[in-house]
């Protein structure tokens, strides 16, 4: 296949005819390996062998370079793999990193020859090296100028480049085989067929929790398989430069400074006028619609639609519209609809609508419709109306309803519902519901616990003659909702609240305290608001029966003017009676008998 010049080459440079002249080429991650070496004499070839065994890495070069009757001395102890080949072969070599290959070339001011040829051809077939089959999609790869060629159905392929440089270094990789360095020298045309080391076979590892593998990765999405041309996509999936760049600027993938190779490149500013597609990030890169880099994001990253991060992401990301990370991000995510980590968050999610962590949600979750951790909430989620977490250690504030899937260990307060499977913490809403409640407490106005404390109770007091009462919770705390009728028809109904103490397997001292209203149906006059505090002594007679008895401290309430039970008040007798000018006060001692079950 052909690699052609670029037709748009020349617009493009004038484009970013500002940013170009700050590029240039960085130390990338086998440079910046420390190594300790000791070897009294020996040749610079065998120092070079040396360096690469010490720093697990190989080393490709031209031949010519590289002086083999020149001695050198080995001796430094955690010295990094570029300052030594700095001092061993001065300033007119350079570096470039491909996958497992470093490798040598002649500096610019040294390269430049005559032009025999206007352009130079490499061509040949690229096969399997264990069954001589055709590879189809392979990349080769001209180092020094970054032009690229990909192989056809039949192994065959097609290098075109400029001359003007004596040595050529090519790769020729493929994903799922080891990288081959070939370096060619000027002609107008050559003939090399290359043979790739399929690479050993590597099971994915299980999720042993969950029984799933993480197949999704930035390249099988379908806005990027509609974005990104196919060559592009190709070499990015073949072609491991470890190259760090200083800049890059794109208009559009592949339409940039990197071209082909772009989405194989790692920069250090990045500047996408549409939408960009890069290897990885570790510094700023800003995007007119959309940034996209396959591999890791370390730094700041701003766009106006959204930002589509491969792997870790470490740092911040604004996104208009969406922030998409497939796997751990660490930092901070701000986004206008949506933020979606499939992994753990490690820091804060801030959406207008919804968060998303699949993993854990170590940091923060701030949104308005839904926060999502499909594992545990370490720290808090807060949002206007949803939050769901697994396991909620930390805290949970909903406008509307909390959700903790299993455990809730830490805090849940919502303005109207929460739900927990377990609960080892502290429930606070209108409506609590639990499964279980092991050494928790569910405060609200009413409170389900599925295995908790639940009873009807049947009683009779001083006034009112038959009271009917559910209880609800958990025997630490409960509600109870109640009702009753006594003599001249008079109603009640109140609310309370409650907590029972066990003496033995047959006896407790129940506490209820609870505020209620007195109605007359037939007159439909309000009497008053009552409340009661009332201690109990239970004795439990058979297993789902028990008798209670007790004292009632009583607090009435009532206007002036409206007809009550008695001209003092409710009750015929009394032990404090208070009257002004608008309201009246009557506080008495009663008592309370009933069975519950």
């Amino acid at each position: 296949m052909v690699a052609a010049k670029e037709p748009g080459k020349s617009c493009l440079i004038f484009l970013f005819l500002l940013v170009l002249p700050f590029m240039c080429h960085s130390q990338g991650s086998l440079l910046s390996r420390k190594i300790t070496l000791n070897k009294p004499d020996c040749s610079l070839e065998v120092a070079i062998r040396e360096i690469g065994i010490a720093g697990h890495f190989r080393f490709s070069c031209d031949a010519g370079i590289i002086s083999g009757d020149r001695q050198v001395r080995l001796k430094f102890q955690d010295k990094q793999v570029g300052l030594i080949l700095k001092d061993l072969l001065g300033t007119q070599v350079r570096f470039r990193e491909i996958g497992d290959h470093l490798i040598l070339l002649r500096n610019r001011s040294s390269l430049q020859e005559n032009k025999p040829f206007a352009d130079m051809a490499v061509l040949g077939i690229i096969s399997d090296a264990s069954n001589q089959s055709p590879i189809e999609e392979a990349t080769i790869f001209e180092v020094q100028d970054r032009i690229s060629a990909i192989s056809s159905g039949n192994g065959n392929y097609k290098l075109v480049m400029p001359t003007g440089k004596k040595t050529r270094s090519l790769t020729f990789c493929k994903s799922g085989y080891s990288d081959t360095v070939i370096f060619v020298n000027q002609a107008r045309e050559c003939h090399i067929n290359v043979q790739l080391h399929p690479l050993p076979e590597i099971m994915p590892k299980l999720d042993t929790r969950h029984g799933l593998v993480w197949l999704v990765n930035v390249d099988s999405l379908e806005i990027v398989h509609w974005l990104v041309p196919r060559v592009t996509s190709i070499n990015a999936k073949n072609l491991e430069t470890g190259t760090i760049r200083t800049m890059q600027a794109s208009l559009i993938p592949y339409f940039g400074t990197n071209w082909k190779v772009t989405g194989s490149v790692t920069n250090r500013f990045s500047l996408n006028l549409i939408s960009g597609y890069t290897g990885g990030l570790k510094g700023f890169e800003l995007g007119g619609v959309l940034n996209i880099t396959r591999k890791d994001m370390l730094g700041f990253q701003v766009c106006g639609v959204g930002n589509i991060v491969g792997e870790r992401g470490r740092g911040i990301q604004i996104g208009g519209l969406f922030n998409f990370d497939l796997g751990k991000f660490e930092g901070v995510q701000i986004a206008g609809l949506c933020n979606y980590v499939p992994d753990l968050i490690g820091g804060s999610q801030i959406s207008w609508i919804t968060n998303i962590a699949i993993n854990k949600c170590q940091g923060s979750q701030v949104a308005i419709f839904l926060n999502l951790a499909g594992k545990e909430v370490k720290q808090v989620q807060v949002c206007a109306l949803v939050n769901y977490g697994r396991d909620v250690d930390g805290v949970q504030f909903a406008g509307l309803l909390n959700i903790a899937g299993n455990h809730n260990n830490g805090l849940q307060i919502a303005g109207f519902m929460n739900y927990a499977v377990t609960v080892n913490g502290l429930q606070v809403g209108m409506v609590n519901i639990s499964t279980s409640v092991e050494r928790g407490i569910p405060i609200g106005l009413f409170s389900y616990v599925k295995e908790g404390y639940h009873l009807f109770e049947v009683s009779g007091n001083e006034l009112f003659y038959g009271n009917v009462a559910f209880k609800s919770g958990t025997r630490s705390f409960y509600n109870f909702l109640q009702s009753g009728i006594g003599s001249g028809y008079k109603l009640q109904a109140s609310y309370g609240i409650g907590t029972i103490l066990t003496l033995n397997k047959k006896l407790s001292v129940s506490i209820d305290a609870s505020a209620g209203f007195v109605y007359h149906p037939i007159d439909t006059v309000y009497h008053g608001l009552l409340l009661k505090l009332i201690p109990a002594m239970e004795y439990r007679f058979a297993r789902h029966f028990a008798l209670f008895a007790g004292p009632s401290y009583n607090f009435f309430l009532f206007s002036k003017g409206k007809p009550s039970a008695t001209p003092r008040g409710l009750s015929s007798y009394d032990f404090y009676f208070r009257s002004t000018a608008r309201a009246s006060i009557q506080m008495w001692v009663g008592g309370v008998l009933g069975v519950r079950f």
